[in-house]
């Protein structure tokens, strides 16, 4: 090469030289001087690879470059290289120069510093791989798919989210329809209609089927991607296993559907109280006149019956703002002693307009059934909701007619019967009530569920998933056991275990009280905002010997006491009064008469008042309507206390 020629390469911005075939180099450019200036102040002359053996390069790197050098004398042919001196990496190109007599004279080395494009080539290398990995981490399908060619360009993931291990060979578009849950079939086929004709985005949820038969949630989001001319049309995306997702989306919009049921109960259940509240005042007032009426004339007399039935349909009435309340679950549970006979004989009845006239009510009391102790409108609720749940059963059953049989017995528990299964978990003697029916049984898999709140197999609008609930919780709530056998196709029957009530004493037979009552003109204070009410109560206390001290409010109340100068025995008020409440009337009065006793009534749920109202100790309460007897039994029992 000539130095004319070389020339040309003075002013290339990389290093450039000339070196003989021994090694000697012959020119140089000022970048390739410049970097070797600091060894020598003229580098003509030295050989190559003593030269750079000189700076910081590695034996290694040396004979590399002497390789590649004898590897172009040898074959006459250019090489390039890459290789890193330091912390630099140069590509060097090395070129023969042939002479006259076609043999090679001289080898022009070119070299560039390519260190920033390995760094990068480096550093997409890593990202790479860490895509790479974010993606598998995931669990993002990401493809492409041909809609030409009927070929998906995918990440392993992909097949994964079908259920396969590995990729499978040539994936064509009827092996993802395959896979769409057949109810879901018809809407995907859809959107994919729409992606093709619109060529638009897409964000889509439906279930498939894996291999195995599992099914998934997926999410499907893409988009459809232009084609140029003579290209094929692609829609590319990526697919997620949604399922986890789907199915908390799922429970949370059923635990705001219960949310929103409650609170449709709890509305019910204070229009529940306000009616029963006004019911029972006015109960009281009919059934105390009806009593006060039937006390004036002759038992032989043609009307006693009429007032007698009066007062029947007056109680059936007082029973029913009782369930209406036990559906709001607001009614005071008052624990009384009872014959589970008796109390059968009497709700049964009842139920009939719950129950077809295509389904027959068979009742079976048993013999020597023991006492209970029980709120009788709690009885009334378990024995309701059991017969509910069997006439549902039958008339699901397919034909509408079928059988309820009641029955009641005795069941002595060991702890041996405990240890091996019974039902009841506490030994001891219970009354048995049992509820059957002939309807469609109960499935193996939803037996375990039944008592659960909001638990049914029924359509929506056909059940609350309430009532089972109900009847476990009340059970429970009185020490009882419950217990349900059922077959599919063949019935259910459930069984209830109610402990024996042992009582120290018998108590005074409620007319005995009624005859005991005579009192020695003992006063009673009577505080009730229903004038009719107040009537009624102060004739029956008069009747047995009261005096009598009445008013319509608290503030008269406290006007009158202090007006009179004898002792006042008994404060008989209702609770919900104007301005002042009785429990704050019985407190300013006890100051005064601290000898005083208070019987406190109200026809509201005692729970409701009990929420505004605090008491230091429990109330004597009874809760309206109730019936003269009942009224002069509880004044009994209340001046009884010390």
């Amino acid at each position: 090469m000539s130095e004319v020629h070389f020339d040309l390469f003075k002013d290339f911005p990389e290093p450039v030289f000339v070196m003989a075939p021994d090694g000697t180099i012959l020119a140089a450019n000022r970048y390739f001087s410049a970097r070797f200036e600091s060894l020598h102040e003229h580098i003509i002359g030295h050989n190559a690879f003593e030269l750079l053996a000189e700076t910081d390069a590695s034996p290694k790197i040396v004979a590399h470059r002497k390789h590649k050098t004898d590897e172009v004398l040898r074959s006459g042919k250019h090489n390039t290289f890459d290789d890193q001196i330091n912390d630099t990496c140069w590509r060097t190109s090395i070129y023969p120069v042939f002479d006259a007599d076609g043999k090679i004279g001289k080898l022009l080395f070119f070299m560039q510093n390519v260190t920033q494009q390995k760094l990068a080539e480096t550093n997409m290398g890593d990202f790479r791989a860490k895509m790479a990995y974010a993606l598998e981490s995931s669990h993002v399908s990401v493809w492409s798919y041909d809609l030409d060619k009927d070929v998906l360009l995918r990440t392993l993931e992909h097949d994964r989210i079908f259920g396969y291990e590995t990729l499978v060979p040539n994936w064509k578009i009827e092996r993802f329809f395959g896979h769409i849950h057949p109810d879901d079939l018809p809407m995907v086929t859809g959107i994919f209609e729409t992606i093709i004709a619109n060529q638009s985005d897409f964000n889509e949820e439906f279930r498939i089927r894996k291999v195995n038969g599992e099914v998934r949630w997926i999410n499907l989001l893409g988009t459809f991607r232009f084609a140029k001319p003579g290209k094929s049309r692609h829609i590319v995306g990526i697919s997620l296993d949604v399922t986890e997702k789907k199915l908390a989306a799922l429970e949370l919009e059923e635990l705001q559907s219960q949310l929103q049921h409650l609170q449709k109960m709890e509305l019910l259940g204070q229009l529940a109280g306000g009616i029963a509240h006004d019911f029972n005042n006015s109960l009281t007032a009919i059934i105390g006149n009806i009593e006060l009426a039937l006390t004036k004339i002759d038992p032989s007399h043609p009307v006693t019956k009429n007032l007698n039935d009066a007062r029947q349909s007056a109680m059936h009435s007082a029973h029913l703002t009782h369930q209406l309340l036990g559906f709001a679950r607001k009614q005071m549970r008052i624990p009384k002693e009872h014959s589970l006979n008796r109390e059968m004989e009497s709700l049964i009845p009842m139920l009939k307009p719950l129950i077809s006239e295509q389904i027959k009510c068979v009742w079976l009391p048993g013999d020597h059934v023991p006492e209970i102790f029980i709120d009788p409108t709690q009885l009334d609720q378990i024995l309701t909701n059991l017969c509910i749940n069997a006439r549902d059963a039958i008339e699901e059953s397919g034909t509408g007619t079928g059988t309820i049989t009641i029955s009641t017995g005795a069941a002595q528990v060991e702890k041996e019967d405990c240890a091996k299964g019974h039902p009841c978990q506490t030994p001891g003697d219970y009354a048995v009530l049992t509820v059957s029916d002939t309807g469609n049984g109960i499935d193996s898999t939803v037996l375990p569920h039944i008592f659960e709140p909001f638990f049914t197999t029924r359509p929506i609008g056909k059940g609350t998933g309430l009532g089972l609930s109900t009847v476990y919780g009340i059970v429970r709530q009185n020490n009882g056991f419950v217990n349900c056998q059922a077959t599919p196709g063949k019935g259910s029957t459930f069984t209830i275990f109610l402990p024996k009530y042992r009582k120290e004493a018998l108590e005074t037979l409620l007319n005995t009280a009624m005859q005991s009552l005579k009192p020695k003109k003992k006063t009673v204070l009577l505080v009730e905002d229903e004038p009719d009410i107040l009537n009624i109560l102060k004739l029956a206390l008069e009747d047995k010997g009261f005096r009598v001290i009445e008013a319509l409010d608290a503030e008269s109340a406290i006007l009158f006491a202090g007006t009179r100068k004898e002792q006042i025995d008994l404060l008989a008020t209702d609770i919900v009064l104007p301005r002042m409440n009785g429990i704050e009337l019985s407190k300013q009065m006890h100051a005064r008469f601290p000898e005083l006793q208070s019987l406190f009534m109200s026809g509201f749920a005692f729970e409701d008042i009990g929420s505004n109202v605090k008491t230091a100790k429990p109330l004597n309460f009874i809760s309206k309507p109730f019936t003269i007897p009942e009224f002069m039994n509880m004044v009994r029992q209340v001046m009884q206390q010390k």
